[in-house]
């Protein structure tokens, strides 16, 4: 079972994949509506192949109709947004479940070659990891 996390505003702040995951956002789950998906739309989001909305009683999963990275300037832009994310994120959370794969995923972005892609690339980073077994958390996964 995964996760979809909603602030007062009814915009998604977070998502999980499981549990622990949820648990370990570092928010207070009380303060939010954190409203269980399937892992299929799970991963629709994950990917930035969808977006999900909330009214404040539903979920809407709606598919995005072009999620590409038009240059290789726009992907280095999104690879170093996510490692600042993980990077600001590992200061005070050691403890906190997420750090290791997290890490991982930091190091795999530190040394990934943008120059070995063509570009448009017509989807999304996410995509990209997905299609080519590349273990990849979406930015908003990142406690």
């Amino acid at each position: 079972m995964a996760y979809l996390i909603f602030n007062s505003d009814n915009n998604l702040v977070k998502i999980a994949a499981n549990d622990s995951d949820r648990d370990s956002q570092n928010i207070v789950l009380s303060d939010h509506s954190v409203v269980s998906i399937s892992d299929d739309d799970f991963l629709k989001v994950k990917t930035n192949a969808s977006e999900a909305t909330y009214d404040g009683t539903n979920v809407t999963i709606t598919d995005i109709s072009d999620p590409l990275i038009e240059t290789e300037e726009g992907l280095k832009i999104t690879i170093q947004n996510i490692i600042d994310a993980i990077s600001y994120f590992a200061i005070n959370n050691q403890d906190n479940t997420l750090y290791t794969p997290l890490n991982n995923y930091k190091t795999t972005l530190e040394n990934f070659d943008t120059s070995s892609l063509t570009f448009p690339l017509n989807k999304s980073w996410e995509q990209y990891c997905s299609e080519n077994s590349i273990t990849f958390y979406h930015p908003l996964q990142i406690p």
